[in-house]
C-alpha cells in the first residue's frame, strides 16, 4: 500500500488555509499552527467545513500570565 494512501486514512498531511493576503495555500498542521499564532491565517479547512478565524473556535497555545501569576478576576471569592 503506497504511503499517502495510509496517510489519508489516518492523517490528513495537508490543510487547505488561506492567508490574510488571501492566497490560498496546503501547509502541514506543524505550519497551520506556527501561522495561527502569528495571526496570519484567515480561514482553514477542517472536515466539517471551512474555520475563519476570529470568528469560529480555534485551538491556540494559551499566553503564560505576566510573572507566573493570573492577572484576570478572582472569581474564588465570589458569593452566590
Amino acid at each position: 500500500m503506497p504511503e499517502h494512501a495510509f496517510l489519508s486514512k489516518t492523517e490528513r498531511p495537508y490543510i487547505d488555509v488561506i492567508l490574510n493576503d488571501g492566497t490560498y495555500h496546503h501547509f502541514t498542521p506543524r505550519v497551520l499552527n506556527v501561522l495561527l499564532e502569528s495571526r496570519r491565517v484567515h480561514k482553514f479547512k477542517r472536515s466539517a467545513g471551512w474555520a475563519t478565524v476570529g470568528v469560529d473556535p480555534v485551538r491556540t497555545k494559551k499566553v503564560a500570565p505576566v510573572n507566573g501569576r493570573f492577572s484576570g478576576p478572582d472569581r474564588r471569592m465570589t458569593t452566590h
